[in-house]
């Protein structure tokens, strides 16, 4: 952006007749925008209507910040899916827990039953929930 923006003020030196300033600026770009700018000059740009709009444009330009964005983005998306597998984990965690604590509360009300039947029948389920919840914490990933 910096490059851009000092490009932009070398035209509008170059339009005043400013050379001084068009010196100075073109030493501020950077040295592969510099490079791509000679190139561009060498394109004869002012009188070529194929020349390319801009340094930017020149075939020879590579931005070094744009490879290490496009490595940084790289690097960010594989954070992002780790972090979406994390949270995953995690919910399967919080699945579990409360199915625990459901088992907690089948046999803790199953016990104020004064039917014989549905307290075995309250027991029976929270034991079933119970082995399903025991497999599934089993097969969870360790932290």
């Amino acid at each position: 952006m910096a490059d851009s923006s000092r490009f932009t003020a070398w035209l509008e030196a170059r339009a005043a007749g400013n050379s001084e300033l068009q010196a100075e600026l073109v030493r501020r770009f950077s040295p592969e925008y510099r490079s791509a700018f000679r190139e561009w000059l060498k394109s004869e740009p002012f009188t070529n209507p194929a020349a390319p709009p801009g340094p930017g444009y020149v075939p020879q330009y590579r931005n070094p910040q744009l490879q290490q964005a496009e490595l940084l983005n790289t690097r960010a998306a594989d954070a992002f899916a780790e972090g979406t597998a994390a949270r995953e984990t995690a919910d399967r965690y919080v699945r579990v827990t409360v199915l625990f604590a459901l088992v907690l509360f089948l046999v803790a009300v199953g016990q104020r039953f004064q039917a014989r039947g549905v307290r075995i029948g309250s027991s029976a389920v929270a034991i079933g929930l119970l082995v399903y919840g025991l497999y599934t914490a089993a097969t969870l990933p360790r932290l």
